[in-house]
């Protein structure tokens, strides 16, 4: 019998041994405000260092310099889009793992760094993210990755400097360190021809921490396959708040008129409504964030105009909840 790995612990280890200081300091914390001074901290200095690997002053920042969006392996898409219950936390755990690891590898070799991001499930992240590279890796380079002549010592900077932004800065610390958390962590998948662009977001309760605009478009690669890409968004309670996070938020596809809206939520107790989400094609933000609480379940999808989405929440309880959602058209 495989022993089973306890995947929080692993993603614990992890940070604890990239940033041993910034571990032990959030761990002695006394109250939530210490720990959000903290992170906000770490935050800023993170972005410091991925100003410095794009050579550009930190004001220069926008904030699509600060996400990450990760197209998926063939395989990983399929266990992502099919995952209920506890492997919606375990595959997203999988992923955050995967590129969690890419803050010890910034001085490696760059096809190294290339096959931790395929371990992952991912085919790449930020400046790898690339049509080409992805096609590159989609087709076999994964095999001979020194062929990819697109990851270069300076892209692997940019690409770590990245990965420890979104994935060590803002989602390690939420899933380990808050006090009493309500948080939310959605995966958005893109399977669109155009990119998801972020257009307006609602808290009823709560505050967003992470948005990741745009998801660009899927890359197709004929006679292959196509490979979707993914986002990270991410929202939590407000300090000292009785209640928990309750929120929603618009993507708009690309420069059309056409919105996409999802709504979650992971309230403090679960006395009136339980960890919910909810979607709808032109509905506001503030609608669907209304709307998550009244129906209170852990899956929803909507139809129109050939479109579809979906949203699926690991569980109607504990005090994170994670959540797989989609946008997709009709084969």
């Amino acid at each position: 019998m495989h022993p089973v790995i306890d995947i929080d612990l692993k993603l614990k280890q992890g940070f604890r041994s990239l940033f041993p200081e910034y571990a032990a300091a959030l761990e002695k914390a006394n109250s939530q405000e210490e720990i959000n001074k903290l992170q906000a901290a770490f935050i800023e200095e993170r972005k410091q260092v991925l100003a410095d690997a794009l050579g550009k002053d930190i004001t220069e920042l926008e904030a699509s310099d600060q996400t990450a969006p990760i197209p998926l392996k063939k395989e990983t898409y399929e266990i992502l889009i099919n995952a209920t219950g506890d492997d919606i936390k375990k595959q997203l755990h999988v992923l955050i793992d995967g590129l969690e690891r890419l803050k010890s590898m910034e001085d490696d070799d760059p096809g190294l760094v290339t096959a931790q991001i395929l371990l992952s499930g991912a085919l790449g992240i930020g400046l790898l993210s690339t049509s080409t590279v992805v096609t590159e890796l989609a087709v076999g380079a994964a095999e001979a990755i020194a062929a990819l002549a697109g990851v270069t010592v300076a892209t692997v900077g940019v690409v770590v400097a990245i990965a420890s932004l979104v994935i060590v800065a803002v989602i390690i610390p939420i899933i380990y360190f808050m006090q009493k958390p309500a948080n939310c962590i959605v995966l958005l998948i893109n399977e669109l021809d155009k990119p998801l662009v972020f257009e307006s977001d609602y808290n009823v309760h709560g505050k967003p921490m992470l948005m990741t605009t745009p998801i660009p478009e899927g890359i197709e690669i004929p006679g292959v396959a196509k490979y979707p890409i993914a986002g990270f968004i991410a929202t939590e309670k407000r300090e000292n708040a009785l209640v928990g996070t309750q929120y929603g938020f618009t993507m708009r596809y690309g420069d059309t008129d056409t919105k996409f809206s999802f709504g979650v939520e992971c309230p403090l107790t679960s006395i009136y409504s339980d960890n919910n989400c909810y979607c709808a094609i032109g509905e506001s933000a503030q609608k669907v964030a209304e709307t998550t609480t009244d129906k209170n379940k852990q899956f929803w999808e909507a139809e129109k105009d050939g479109f579809k989405l979906s949203i699926r929440c690991n569980s109607g309880s504990g005090s994170i909840a994670y959540f797989v959602a989609r946008v997709y058209k009709d084969r």
